[in-house]
């Protein structure tokens, strides 16, 4: 997020309309950009390749097994992610980038192995209960351990600022996946499945290596400290849940969805609920722009309002640090405002062209049933993830655990008891988990607002402000065993 912030810093630094268009063109590329460029890949191979006119059964299996490797290489990846965000940060401000890439081989040693665990049962079940052939089984792990790769790196590319590499490494992965995926079917003598299967997972593999020589290039002293990050991972845990419970509440729901009668059980091993997930689908990408909005707010106004109270804080007069202060969480405010506002505008436009054109477009009715309120409910999410950003900079990570857990536990049960209900009203598992999580979030923000001179002072012990270090006078430091 901090590479991101510095470029949108850049391109605000003068105002006007064209500017305020290349910073959320430039936010919409770097968040979501390379994700649609990969479905928009699939889904160019799906219809040039005649996907639609294979069998049920095989169709559901390529589907089926590009969904799993996506969905729970995020859920993976995600938790790690943000404590290590948290440990470039740090280790930027600092100036200390010798363990840097000694993080990233622990890191990504760590995803890998889990991720090879994980996959052992999944093998095991396609193989001897589903009766999948070796080839695709192995090219679905090296799918699977390429995506794992990629979304973990992520991370440490965006801290190197580079983001055309990012886009010119997706664009060669796709176009990779392309040719290899018509050379199979037209020279090779592959089926569809199998032919799409192999070259989704030669370009995936492609971008991963690719993010890998980078970030070894790029951050090319090695320190030895191979354990840091664990130590980091141990002392930001309630980060690290925060965002696993998070992660976690976004497709719990699906997963409740896919053990109702109804369901679509593929090879033995795959199960999904065709239906629901598409709707679930279709929601998240409604109100995607929620994800963008955010990026350019916080990494732009917030930031400076921010930077400015721990300023006041830090040097400033006590009529100083109130107007600071209040001025901080009168931005807060308004942002959250403006988000939402432009946000139910947007969502209100997509969500007429899906229920007026969703039959016309091949969605059932059952789906069209369901999207409704799924879509309300992760208007409320992506607002949710917006209070969590806030709590992170309040460095309260109490609040944010909890707020992902709230999230998490109400939307599985909720799930649980929506399930017996008609389609119609099948998210109200969402809608429940959505409320509970964003209310908790709302006024955990609003008890930091009351109690922020005590939540920063009680934290904290001052110390000789003679004393300087070389980053000038410190006033105040972290207690010991206070850790966040």
């Amino acid at each position: 997020m901090a590479g991101i912030g510095f470029e949108l810093k850049k391109i605000y630094r003068k105002e006007g309309i064209a500017r305020s268009a290349m910073g959320v063109l430039y936010s919409t590329l770097v968040t979501i950009g390379p994700m649609v460029l990969v479905i928009c890949a699939i889904l160019f191979l799906y219809f040039f390749l005649g996907v639609t006119g294979i069998s049920y059964a095989d169709r559901e299996l390529l589907s089926s097994t590009i969904l799993y490797t996506f969905i729970f290489s995020v859920i993976l990846t995600s938790p790690f992610n943000v404590v290590l965000s948290r440990y470039l940060a740090d280790k930027f401000y600092l100036e200390e980038y010798g363990g840097i890439l000694d993080s990233y081989y622990m890191g990504l040693t760590l995803c890998a192995g889990i991720a090879s665990l994980m996959f052992v049962p999944l093998a095991f079940s396609l193989r001897m209960r589903g009766g999948v052939d070796i080839p695709f089984i192995a090219a679905t792990y090296v799918q699977w351990i390429s995506l794992v790769i990629l979304f973990f790196s992520i991370t440490y590319l965006h801290a190197t600022k580079d983001y055309k590499a990012i886009a010119v490494f997706f664009l060669i992965g796709m176009a990779v996946s392309f040719l290899l995926s018509a050379a199979f079917y037209f020279l090779g003598r592959q089926d569809v499945v199998h032919a799409i299967l192999y070259g989704l997972s030669s370009g995936f593999f492609v971008i991963a290596t690719l993010n890998f020589s980078y970030i070894k290039r790029y951050f090319y002293g090695r320190a030895g400290k191979y354990t840091e990050c664990l130590t980091y991972m141990l002392a930001y845990k309630r980060l690290l849940f925060a965002n696993l419970f998070y992660i976690l509440g976004l497709y719990v729901h699906n997963f409740v969805f896919w053990t109702v009668p109804g369901r679509t059980v593929i090879a033995s091993t795959y199960y999904t609920n065709l239906s629901y997930d598409m709707a679930s689908c279709l929601a998240m990408f409604t109100n995607i722009f929620v994800m963008v909005s955010f990026t350019v707010v916080v990494e732009t106004r917030f930031h400076n309002v921010y930077k400015e109270h721990m300023e006041a804080v830090l040097g400033g007069t006590y009529k100083m640090i109130v107007k600071s202060k209040k001025k901080l969480f009168r931005t807060l405010t308004q942002q959250i405002s403006q988000i939402f506002g432009s946000q139910v505008a947007i969502t209100s436009v997509i969500f007429l062209l899906v229920v007026s054109f969703g039959t016309r477009m091949g969605i059932d009715s059952v789906t069209l049933a369901i999207y409704p309120i799924l879509a309300v409910s992760f208007l409320g999410v992506f607002m949710m993830y917006g209070n969590l950003v806030y709590l992170f900079y309040f460095a309260d990570l109490t609040g944010a655990f909890l707020t992902g857990a709230v999230f998490f536990a109400v939307t599985l049960i909720g799930s649980l008891v929506s399930c017996n209900f008609s389609a119609s009203f099948w998210g109200i598992g969402v809608f429940a988990g959505m409320l509970a999580g964003w209310t908790f979030s709302f006024f955990r923000i609003r008890w930091i607002e009351k109690n922020l001179e005590t939540y920063i002072f009680c934290d904290y012990k001052v110390i000789d402000t003679m004393k300087s270090s070389s980053k000038g006078k410190i006033v105040y430091s972290k207690k010991a065993g206070h850790a966040e």
